[in-house]
């Protein structure tokens, strides 16, 4: 089974739950590597691709949660820690 795969039957199982946040995050992962399979016209990613961009969107939330706390948002804080938290199980 692909990360895509997985991805889509996880968004599925979360959005018959109700999981807001896990729903947002799979779905801006699904879209994530969607873009990038289009910027190299439609060519098939591969498991090195897939987690490059894995890793580039914990990247993005850690440095959203460094920004965070330094701004005193706990209420952002809590969002942003738990979609890493859901991406990380990916990684």
């Amino acid at each position: 089974m692909t990360l895509a795969e997985r991805l889509n039957e996880d968004y599925i199982a979360a959005m018959k739950s109700g999981d807001k946040v896990r729903v947002e995050t799979l779905r801006l992962l699904k879209a994530q590597l969607k873009q990038e399979q289009k910027t190299d016209k439609l060519r098939t990613l591969t498991p090195d691709d897939e987690m490059a961009v894995l890793t580039n969107a914990a990247k993005k939330r850690r440095e959203a949660i460094a920004s965070y706390q330094q701004a005193g948002r706990l209420d952002l804080l809590e969002k942003e820690t738990a979609a890493l938290a859901i991406i990380s199980a990916y990684l």
